[in-house]
């Protein structure tokens, strides 16, 4: 059973490996950026602020929820639903305690770039899920 879901694991990682690949390779080097200032910096942050913490429990929800989405239908633009679903929360509520950060301290420069990366990403996802769902 265990050695089931192992294998099944490894394949989804295979599956997803070779869907990014064969991204252009800007959208790989916006992954990466998305993986240092959101996953990265959230997680060094978690001990500063609690909006930090609330982005990395996002993150973390992300992973199994991709790897879900792509069991399901495969690796493709629904992809982007997970970020949706699970960030757009996070955004909000990093744009509405924006006011009380202090945005010349290490994490106010991290959190205005975490919450630009969320917001820009956020937007890539609508297109992406939107030309999902229409075609």
């Amino acid at each position: 059973m265990f050695s089931d879901l192992v294998t099944i694991l490894g394949d989804l990682q295979a599956s997803q490996d070779a869907y990014i690949s064969a991204l252009p390779l800007w959208v790989q080097w916006w992954m990466n950026w998305m993986g240092i200032v959101l996953f990265l910096g959230s997680l060094i942050f978690a001990f500063v602020g609690v909006e930090a913490r609330w982005l990395l429990l996002a993150m973390f929800l992300t992973i199994p929820a991709t790897f879900l989405i792509g069991y399901a239908v495969g690796w493709n633009n629904l992809w982007g639903i997970t970020h949706l679903i699970l960030w757009t929360p996070v955004a909000i509520y990093m744009a509405r305690r924006f006011s009380q950060i202090e945005v010349k301290s290490v994490y106010g420069v991290w959190y205005v770039l975490a919450l630009a990366t969320l917001w820009i990403s956020l937007i890539f996802d609508v297109k992406d899920v939107g030309q999902y769902l229409l075609s």
